[in-house]
């Protein structure tokens, strides 16, 4: 498996942004209603809502040659999305905020694509917190048309259908079971591992992949998850010995903790 880009995104109005570099000129304005599935279009932009007022948060994307497989039962959401790329370079960032500047930039090929958005353990976040354990994990796909197959996005997984929430499928497992999840190749399954780990309050686990794992994204998401958790001497550590984004956010959430 190929590694994926990743890029710590910094949610400002309850959103971030997939968009063309060409796009400089957006009011805001979409041409759907974003409340509904918490998707918002316009033209070259996709404006991924959460739950989330403002904040860093992880975010995942994988670049495809034609649609992929279907998604994990792990994600609690999946939406698929159109945009267009007329400059070839696609970024990701927070909207209207410094903190997650420059986000990932990458060139693309000028075309048509689809995104697919997969969500994943939006149950740690209370709605209008700026804090939690989730991440998105995004994939970028050709559109097979001309002209978008999609008129406005597409309802892969409604979050309503929570059957295989990760909190169900990982929450129950034998915590050495789960300590082996936790050294997966794939970032996003160790993230929501971290979650799992954190409600089964194995703190001093979920502190030692905020401060070693490879993946600055996983790294952020443990911090989050022991937040959650309000784990505060774990966070301290973290605090202390991390610098930049990371060891920032952990003193934001030391200080919101009561």
């Amino acid at each position: 498996m190929s590694r994926p880009l990743e890029t710590i995104a910094y949610l400002s109005d309850y959103r971030f942004l997939l968009c063309d570099a060409a796009t400089t000129e957006w009011q805001g304005e979409y041409t759907n209603s974003p409340g509904e599935e918490g998707i918002g279009l316009a033209s070259g932009i996709v404006a991924i809502l959460g739950p989330r007022t403002q904040g860093p948060v992880a975010v995942f994307l994988e670049m495809h040659s034609s649609r992929p497989a279907d998604p994990a039962p792990r994600f609690c959401k999946v939406l698929e999305a159109p945009i267009r790329i007329r400059s070839g370079t696609l970024r990701i960032l927070g909207e209207g905020n410094t903190e997650g500047q420059p986000g990932l930039e990458f060139s693309v090929e000028p075309r048509q694509y689809i995104v697919r958005i997969s969500y994943a353990d939006l149950d740690t976040v209370e709605t209008g917190a700026s804090h939690g354990a989730e991440h998105y994990w995004l994939e970028l796909y050709p559109d097979s048309e001309s002209e978008t197959s999609i008129p406005e996005y597409r309802v892969i997984r409604p979050y309503e259908y929570l059957e295989h929430a990760v909190t169900e499928l990982l929450s129950p497992m034998d915590v050495e079971e789960l300590h082996w999840l936790a050294q997966d190749p794939s970032p996003s399954v160790r993230c929501s591992c971290i979650v799992a780990l954190a409600r089964q309050k194995q703190f001093k686990a979920v502190q030692h992949l905020a401060l070693n794992d490879s993946s600055r994204c996983v790294r952020m998401v443990a911090v989050g998850a022991l937040a959650m958790m309000k784990a505060r001497d774990y966070l301290e550590m973290v605090s202390d010995r991390e610098t930049g984004l990371i060891g920032r956010t952990a003193r934001n959430h030391l200080n919101n903790l009561t």
